[in-house]
């Protein structure tokens, strides 16, 4: 693979892992949790994303279109058959209002190198450098591995951002050059984590079990009121990371923090711009007690807990 879509690299980040980091976003996932904020990471290839309220009327998508996108009712007015549409990108291409765009850019690795070496002295000055996220990044071993393994070279820290499902090779491949892995863990009940994301958390549970003893992990759970936040969802959360480093023999290898990231519904303009139905619209974001309430819960078992990553 020469290129590989990525929907957006983020300077300056200080919640991605340790010092100062550059995040790689790598688009494509195999899940589909309904409280994702990056409905533009789902897919594999590039999806057209349209925001009406910046659309200025010059018509001049209507013109490039040559799939019949564009339709005139009996009115005489002009709308958008997206059914139609096959992501050719070519009104993005000519929007200069910035009402359509496509989610991701092809680039290819030396280009992703170029983008973040430019702050090399940051992340050797805070002792950070460079997260892979997502998306999953994790479907893309190949190129992780050859990313990875230039950063360790130069003396950065390396990270990965992952919902670990994808197959255990995926991680033996990259894990000698990885520094931290951020896991998911989203639902322990298999039942539910289905139902809510799409996919059976068995694999998930096992790679978790596999790489805590190769590297360093830091646990992330996403609360989302009524779907993962009951007192038997922490209950079950504590007692699997806690059964987790019973089995770990190196001490510095065990699973000492947790990040609980409060539930937002930041992305919703992004799923009306691609024309997607966001299915949790009556959940709320939980409230400051409701957090304070499940740290504390798993602080008693000695765990470090952090609020927001």
């Amino acid at each position: 693979m020469d290129s590989l879509l990525i929907f957006n690299i983020q300077k300056y980040c200080v919640h991605d892992g340790p010092g100062i980091r550059t995040v790689v976003f790598f688009q494509g996932c195999p899940m589909r949790c309904q409280w994702c904020a990056n409905p533009e990471s789902h897919e594999f290839e590039p999806e057209l994303m349209i925001y009406p309220d910046k659309c200025i009327g010059c018509g001049r998508c209507r013109s490039v279109c040559g799939s019949g996108c564009f339709l005139t009712d009996e009115n005489g007015e002009i709308r958008f058959e997206r059914r139609k549409c096959i992501s050719c990108g070519n009104c993005a291409e000519v929007c200069y209002a910035g009402s359509r765009c496509m989610s991701g850019k092809l680039m290819t690795l030396d280009e992703i190198k170029k983008n973040v070496d430019r702050d090399m002295v940051f992340y050797k000055n805070s002792g950070g450098g460079i997260t892979f996220s997502g998306g999953e990044p994790m479907c893309f071993p190949d190129q992780i591995y050859e990313l990875a393994e230039y950063y360790k070279k130069q003396g950065v820290t390396t990270a990965v951002e992952t919902c670990g499902y994808v197959p255990f090779e995926n991680f033996e491949k990259v894990l000698p050059y990885i520094d931290l892995v951020m896991y998911d863990l989203k639902i322990m009940d298999d039942e539910k984590h289905i139902k809510y994301t799409g996919g059976s958390n068995k694999q998930i549970l096992e790679n978790l079990r596999k790489i805590s003893q190769k590297v360093r992990i830091v646990v992330r759970i996403p609360i989302i009121p009524g779907i993962n936040d009951s007192d038997e969802d922490i209950d079950q959360f504590r007692k699997f990371i806690t059964e987790l480093n019973s089995h770990i023999t190196e001490l510095n290898s065990r699973i000492d923090t947790i990040h609980i990231l409060p539930y937002h519904n930041f992305g919703l303009n992004k799923y009306d711009a691609l024309g997607k139905e966001y299915l949790l619209y009556d959940i709320k974001s939980p409230s400051h007690e409701c957090m304070e309430d499940i740290k504390s819960r798993l602080e008693l078992f000695g765990f470090k807990v952090i609020t927001g990553g």
